[in-house]
């Protein structure tokens, strides 16, 4: 008997509670909609439960055809067609959309459940056989990144870290232990994707398997971040507080008393991140301005920056409520004066986190997502285990310029810090050369071996550099002997008593963070930044130097 052909089923699962398939249909395609889809009855051999929805549209002339029909006369003729077909599938007390073609854009996106693709493959993935990464940074750098490799390989080779990424597809192949058939390569995003015979009692068993696999099992430890995600509903009371306390943090005195929360947990959450970021689908090195428009009103940006964005809106009459996140619209320009890109909602452009002990909330792309309490609860665990030498040091206050806090920078700090004291040494500026590139050291030298490193934190930038930099200084001591040797010189050319000391160096590595008001070290830390120090925590560990942390006050 010959094999059914094989088909990609794509699949995304329907929220709990919804059940009908009309439901899942955005309106217009709806029965009584103006684009209404029509019903179609299955035979006998289909799953219990199963329909079908069908659509087919002439969408017009082809540019293509159009231009060159009068070489072409036959292509007068040419019509573009876009054809819709939606199974609906119960699975369980469950349902599953099955979408070929253009059907998914018919679905009512409130009815599906987030991330399952995703969390499926937290799951299930071998991460030793991985063809496709793309993620997004959830910090001030907003950075993208799309990693393929066409033969399959390990997530470790693949050199990205997912722990702070918002992942928004990944493809690979199942793990043994799972029992599947043969899919090939499974892409997952909000939906399932895999390939299998046209047999629809199959796809059913299939996606009970899966369905069982997220409920039933925990996330694999290289993608545990996927799961720590919580998706939040567009339209969930928590998500209007958000954008409320988003249009506060934002616009300020310029905000309406109506975009106030109302919710008092949601009022008192700290602002950790508020930053002005390109959507993924966006290539930078085309963009010459931004611009950015409610109604009659215009302005422009010429950097990302959300200073620059608040400067383009100045001008705009009235102020601003929670609507402005969705009317302002933002566009990106090219040096032609050419749209660059869509023109989108404010909200897709904007980098936001929030948090208090217990909760934290990040925007990103458009979307809101809570940190799973159980991952935020072993982070914090994890990052009390650093010691703080705060005391130890005892390092100087970090007092601002009382006009322009830019004027009193991190080089100054750092030759206040180290002034008139006998026991640190200034090494700020003071590059060593390694394999042609010049690198500090350290920012301060303490008598206890301590390779300090100093940094200002504000909402509006990433620890990543400090972190990076405490690591990669203490490898370079230890794998470069020409550039332990001029560090040792250096050390001994500022104070003779200390060479010793230089000499056993790196054993300890402090991360210095200056912070304002009452801001603790690092447990009120941006999500993504305690992500990235407990990384490289455990990375300094694995080269036997003890990491550690440091409170600068800021006034």
């Amino acid at each position: 008997m010959n094999e059914r052909p094989k088909l990609r089923f794509n699949c995304y699962l329907l929220r709990e509670g919804t059940t009908s398939a009309q439901e899942a249909l955005r309106p217009q395609y709806r029965l009584a909609g103006n684009s209404a889809m029509t019903e179609i009855q299955p035979t006998a051999g289909a799953p219990e439960g199963c329909t079908a929805f069908f659509s087919s549209k002439t969408d017009g002339v082809p540019p293509w055809s159009r231009s060159l029909a009068d070489v072409f006369p036959s292509l007068n003729d040419v019509k573009s067609i876009s054809h819709r077909l939606i199974l609906f599938l119960p699975v369980g007390d469950r349902m599953f959309a099955v979408c070929f073609g253009y059907g998914s854009s018919a679905l009512e996106w409130s009815t599906i459940e987030p991330n399952f693709g995703l969390r499926f493959a937290s799951r299930s993935y071998n991460t030793a056989a991985l063809n496709e990464i793309r993620s997004r940074r959830i910090d001030p750098s907003a950075r993208t990144q799309s990693v393929q490799i066409p033969n399959r390989t390990g997530i470790r080779d693949f050199d990205v870290e997912l722990e702070g990424e918002f992942v928004r597809r990944m493809v690979g192949e199942l793990d043994g232990e799972f029992n599947f058939p043969d899919l090939g390569a499974v892409v997952a995003t909000d939906s399932i994707a895999f390939k299998t015979e046209t047999d629809l009692s199959e796809v059913h068993r299939v996606l009970k398997q899966m369905l069982h696999v997220v409920t039933d099992n925990a996330a694999r430890e290289d993608l545990r971040f996927i799961d720590a995600l919580e998706p939040l509903r567009s339209k969930d009371g928590l998500t209007v507080e958000l954008e409320k306390l988003l249009v506060q943090q934002l616009f300020q005195e310029r905000a309406t008393k109506q975009s106030e929360p109302q919710d008092e947990d949601v009022a008192s959450l700290d602002p950790f991140i508020l930053s002005f970021a390109p959507p993924d689908d966006l290539t930078i090195e085309n963009v010459h301005a931004i611009r950015v428009k409610r109604g009659d009103d215009v302005g422009l940006l010429t950097e990302m920056r959300i200073e620059a964005l608040l400067e383009a809106v100045s001008d705009f009459s009235g102020s601003f409520g929670r609507s402005a996140l969705k009317d302002i619209k933002v566009m990106a320009i090219d040096s032609d004066g050419n749209p660059a890109s869509q023109s989108t909602p404010l909200k897709n452009w904007l980098i936001f986190e929030a948090g208090s002990e217990e909760k934290r909330y990040l925007l990103t792309l458009g979307k809101w997502f809570a940190l799973a309490e159980n991952y935020a609860r072993q982070l914090d665990e994890d990052l009390a285990g650093i010691e703080d030498v705060t005391r130890h040091l005892n390092l100087a206050d970090w007092i601002k310029s009382a006009d322009d806090d830019d004027k009193y920078g991190e080089g100054d700090y750092n030759i206040t810090a180290s002034d008139g004291r006998s026991d640190i040494v200034c090494l700020d500026k003071k590059t060593l050369t390694s394999m042609g590139s010049q690198i500090e050291a350290c920012d301060l030298f303490h008598r206890d071996g301590y390779l300090i490193h100093v940094k200002k934190y504000s909402n509006s930038q990433t620890l990543s550099h400090l972190f990076s930099q405490g690591f990669v200084s203490a490898q370079i001591l230890t794998d470069d002997i020409d550039y332990r040797r001029a560090f040792i010189e250096k050390v001994r050319d500022l104070d003779p008593s200390m060479e010793p000391v230089a000499e056993s160096a790196p054993t300890k590595v402090v991360y210095a963070i200056a912070v304002e008001g009452k801001k603790a070290i690092p447990q009120d830390l941006p999500t993504f930044s305690k992500v990235n120090l407990r990384g490289f925590v455990r990375k300094l560990r694995r080269m036997q130097v003890t990491p550690t942390v440091a409170r600068i006050q800021m006034r």
